[in-house]
């Protein structure tokens, strides 16, 4: 079977090393699908690409002029960027439907990158994609998001062909092509279950995986620092993930009061919206983590802070973040269409209170503001299961597998 990859560029400034990465591919008998998304203000490309940048305005419903004519005057290229990729992404989506799409790659400069990898995000999970960048070593978390495309440095600025943009070039040619060929994951009618989990709750995630694994199930765990729920939650809504178990709804706290694992305003929703078995369970509410000292909030200022490296600064959440997190869990967990519980330990959220300081961050009664909160704002249907027991107790992650495996039947 003939596989084609769609290589995406601004033509007018990247034409030679598109060109050179095209050549390549054809070479190893991959169809090329080229689409410009440059302005052609600042030259012309040097061979004629499958759709011109007039086709991909015409895509987003509007024409080249038209764009350029938005900016003219504000030296603000927000407008052309915007519109080109929304036209480059009808264009790839349509593609990918129709099965003429196996593989998406683009190279570029900081606006290339910020227009490629736009088009890239509209593309599903498993579909490769490779994006040579010179800002590729920097943060590309705003580029990446929650997809699955693959930065890779162009180590020099892409200005020409030269013994290094060529080898950059071809190795990520390389890539691109290895993983068109890749064999496809096989499919399975094994319902797959995610977890979310941060590393103060592991040994509890591996233990629920196990058991449920026994049970007929396949597990997926997301690492809960933001763009992990975020991850999660997408995937659930494309359908690709038949229940969940969020044991560690940090991301919905750090939300609310600025920490780094901020999972955005609709985290916690996906899985009820879409009405998939959903138990929930307190994992890691007990901290807030920040990046550095400095960005910790004035009123948590006289907190006792934890330092697990340069990056992640820890403090204990007490009863004044409780209440209102409770009542936020609670609303959102309430728009749940499908069967749900909540498993609440009663001796700890994560192993903060056990091996990094007992005395700071054992605290029950902020532990216990969250249960009463919930138990009061959560619909009657909604079970709250207290356990005596703690997070990362063995017992505590069987019985976990349980309710879940109680839940989904409901399900069925």
């Amino acid at each position: 079977m003939e596989k084609t990859i769609v290589l995406v560029a601004s033509l007018d400034t990247k034409s030679e090393e598109s060109k050179f990465v095209k050549d390549l591919l054809e070479k190893q008998n991959v169809r090329v699908v080229t689409i410009d998304i440059g302005t052609g203000l600042r030259g012309k490309p040097i061979f004629a690409p499958d759709y011109s940048a007039e086709d991909v305005a015409k895509a987003a419903g509007t024409s080249v002029s038209e764009i350029l004519a938005m900016g003219k005057g504000t030296q603000d290229d927000t407008a052309f960027m915007g519109k080109m990729s929304a036209g480059a992404s009808a264009i790839v989506t349509r593609l990918y439907a129709e099965g003429k799409l196996h593989g998406i790659f683009s190279l570029g400069g900081t606006a290339g990158t910020t227009m490629a990898t736009a088009v890239m995000r509209s593309l599903p999970f498993g579909v490769p994609k490779v994006m040579v960048s010179t800002a590729a070593s920097g943060d590309v978390k705003n580029w990446v998001s929650t997809k699955d495309i693959v930065m890779i440095p162009s180590i020099a600025d892409i200005v020409g062909l030269n013994r290094i943009t060529r080898s950059s070039l071809r190795k990520a040619a390389g890539a691109i092509r290895g993983m068109i060929f890749t064999e496809e994951e096989p499919l399975s009618d094994k319902p797959l279950i995610a977890v979310t989990t941060l590393g103060g709750t592991t040994e509890t995630a591996m233990r629920f995986k196990e058991r449920l694994e026994e049970k007929g199930f396949e597990v997926v765990v997301f690492h809960a620092i933001g763009i992990g729920g975020r991850t999660m939650e997408e995937l659930v809504r494309e359908g690709k993930i038949q229940g969940v178990f969020d044991m560690s709804p940090n991301e919905v706290l750090d939300h609310l009061y600025g920490g780094m694992t901020d999972g955005g305003p609709d985290r916690l929703e996906a899985a009820g919206e879409m009405g998939l078995p959903y138990l929930v369970a307190p994992g890691n509410l007990d901290h807030l983590i920040y990046t550095s000292r400095e960005s910790i909030p004035e009123q948590f200022r006289n907190r006792k802070v934890f330092s697990h490296g340069t990056r992640i600064h820890i403090i204990r959440s007490r009863k004044t973040e409780m209440e209102p997190l409770g009542k936020v869990m609670a609303e959102k967990l309430n728009k749940a269409k499908g069967p749900m519980a909540v498993i609440f330990p009663l001796q700890g959220f994560s192993f903060a209170n056990r091996h990094v300081d007992k005395e700071e961050f054992d605290d029950p009664e902020s532990d216990r503001a969250l249960l009463e909160m919930l138990k009061r704002d959560l619909r009657p249907d909604i079970k709250v299961i207290p356990c005596d027991l703690h997070v990362n107790d063995a017992e505590f992650a069987y019985q976990a597998a349980e309710v879940y495996a109680d839940l989904y039947e409901k399900k069925k």
